[in-house]
């Protein structure tokens, strides 16, 4: 879920961009979510044994061919705050749980398929990383490090946790293979939120670990409070209101409102200023007509301070209703992240003879199949390991160039290679 129509608000942000822009960067991957992603492929269930892994693996070679680096992220165990969303959504997808008084949080239900996808990435030498809690907040963590160069997640919490770019919406179309980005500069420049304007809308809006939200209040009026406080902390405000709600009973300032002129629109009646002036005019007698509603007078300051104020009362008189606001529990769950810098590991040779038992095994791949499909990894990494000055006995060695083609646009050579170990055709 994350932060509720976070995406909407975001839409003037995303921008479209082509997978060979990416060359060259490195990504944190939230790997539950490709599994959950594998759940829900009509075409491969029940047709396909193990659609997680298959989906892995595939999505995984595209985007390597690309020149792209992936890091993928291990989601730990969930936070206290978010295991009655977890429960929830768990009963939506499998039924109410059998075990009397049990609370789950549907991370039991992934172990067995994110295992199996760490022994594919362990066959594929691709490094992962252990979060500490959310995967998402790790992959933020890593790209706010400087460790990754952005996030491939569909869960905007990235952007609370302090990530820095994030990309979604794959489309793998050999064509025209591209994805959405959004960045947290951009963010800032056409919305005017930073990070804490997120982590509130995430408070009024509804999240995971909150999901009702401060009730009554929409994306339109909660933008319109960021656009109002220009640039102002919004988590420093709600702290203000909470200090507020007690003088909430106090008497409102009342000033009453008094005839204006029908021709300069300031206080007083047009007869009395023809007699006496309009000391707002400046004029002894008569004053000066004008097209102008504006008026300095009490009343009308008093007017524009309260409709100026109009969008934040109302959402204050709705947080005030709101028990636990402005839930500091859930701000510091974004603002702490409770990851530490780590080193992640480089990338190693795949393991054709392990991959191949490991394909056989998990996903009824014929053992000639999983070869020929490997063997496209293998080979950009021992090329790219020679270009770096690394050579060794296990590397491939090129026989010969069978010929010239053009795949995706781009001109290249097919090769024929010297028949690696354990290769079955």
């Amino acid at each position: 879920m994350g932060v509720t129509n976070l995406w909407q608000i975001l839409e003037p942000v995303r921008q479209p961009v082509n997978l060979s822009s990416l060359k060259g960067k490195t990504l944190a991957v939230d790997l539950s979510l490709w599994v959950c992603e594998a759940q829900t492929v009509k075409k491969m269930i029940g047709v396909v044994t193990k659609p997680h892994l298959r989906n892995l693996f595939f999505r995984f070679s595209f985007l390597t061919s690309m020149g792209i680096k992936l890091v993928f992220v291990m989601e730990g165990e969930a936070p206290k705050l978010k295991a009655d969303t977890m429960t929830k959504r768990n009963e939506m997808r499998y039924g109410p749980s059998k075990k009397v008084g049990a609370t789950r949080t549907g991370r039991s239900l992934f172990k067995t398929m994110l295992k199996e996808c760490l022994e594919l990435l362990e066959c594929l030498g691709v490094p992962w990383v252990q979060a500490a809690g959310e995967a998402e907040a790790m992959c933020a963590y890593l790209n706010a490090r400087g460790h990754v160069d952005g996030c491939i997640t569909n869960d905007g919490d990235a952007f609370l946790y302090g990530a820095q770019t994030v990309y979604r919406n794959f489309a793998m179309n050999a064509k025209d293979p591209h994805l959405d980005c959004y960045t947290m500069s951009s963010i800032k420049e056409k919305l005017g939120c930073d990070r804490e304007s997120l982590i509130g809308l995430a408070v009024l809006l509804g999240c995971d670990y909150l999901p009702k939200g401060v009730p009554g209040v929409g994306k339109e009026q909660a933008l319109k409070l960021i656009e109002t406080l220009r640039g102002q902390n919004l988590l420093q405000r709600f702290d203000q209101w909470k200090e507020q709600f007690q003088y909430d009973d106090n008497p409102l300032l009342v000033v009453k409102r008094v005839i204006h002129c029908s021709e300069c629109h300031h206080p007083g009646s047009y007869k009395e200023h023809e007699h006496s002036g309009c000391k707002f005019c400046e004029s002894k007698r008569y004053c000066k007509p004008s097209d102008s509603k504006h008026c300095p007078c009490e009343w009308h300051q008093l007017e524009q301070v309260k409709q100026a104020n109009a969008v934040e009362d109302n959402i204050r008189k709705k947080a005030k209703s709101c028990e636990g606001f402005p839930f500091s529990e859930v701000i510091q769950e974004f603002l702490v992240n409770k990851n530490k810098l780590i080193n992640i590991k480089k990338y190693r040779r795949p393991n054709l003879l392990s991959f191949q038992i490991f394909a056989s095994e998990k996903m009824e791949w014929a053992k000639h199949y999983a070869c020929k499909k490997l063997l496209a990894l293998l080979t950009r990494y021992d090329m790219i390991q020679r270009k770096a000055g690394y050579t060794d006995s296990k590397q491939l060695q090129a026989i010969r160039i069978v010929k010239t083609r053009v795949k995706n646009g781009s001109p290249c050579f097919e090769i024929e290679w010297e028949k690696p170990d354990s290769y079955l055709q």
